[in-house]
Parts: C-alpha cells; structure tokens; sequence
C-alpha cells in the first residue's frame, strides 16, 4: 500500500499539535494506540489513529518535527481540515 509523510510543524509547536489533533477529531478519527520514548538528545512520540476510511500514524520526533504519515487520501483529507482551521478568515464587509 502506498504511503505518504506530510511534515506539518515544528515538534515545538503546540498550536500545531492542537490544531492537528482538532482536525482529526473532527474527521472521525479515534486513537488505538500510542507510545514515547528517549535515544541520546532525540525524542519520539508516536500515535496511532484510525477512521473508517483507514489509519494514519502521527509522530512528534526532535528534529524531524511533527510528521503525518498513512494513505495518500487520508493525509490529503487530513492536511485540508488541518489548512482549513489555519486559514484566516477576513469578515464580509
């Protein structure tokens, strides 16, 4: 199966990770797993979503930065509610 990585943030970046995370709620997606873990001066975080269209893994790692990785569809899905949410909004005159 054919997958795909799309790099959202910074792993710094809290906005990011609560907008992501708002993003994926609202797409239908649940956690089925998760786990952290520390090598030398690099963090991971990674987790396991899944919806009824399939299942992505998002992961937080030090210098890499928030990554979302899983089928091309879901990803695309994903990053345009994530982009939707970011997106400014200027008020109707």
């Amino acid at each position: 199966m054919e997958s795909v990585k799309w790099v959202v943030g910074a792993e710094y970046d809290d906005a990011v990770l609560a907008g992501l995370g708002e993003a994926l709620r609202n797409l239908g997606f649940e956690m089925t797993d998760n786990w952290a873990g520390m090598a030398g001066s690099q963090d991971i975080a990674h987790w396991n979503f899944r919806c009824p269209d399939g299942s992505l893994v998002v992961e937080v790692e030090t210098y890499v930065g928030v990554t979302v990785e899983g089928p091309p569809w879901l990803v695309s899905a994903l990053r345009a509610a994530f982009q939707a949410m970011s997106t400014p909004r200027t008020p109707a005159v």
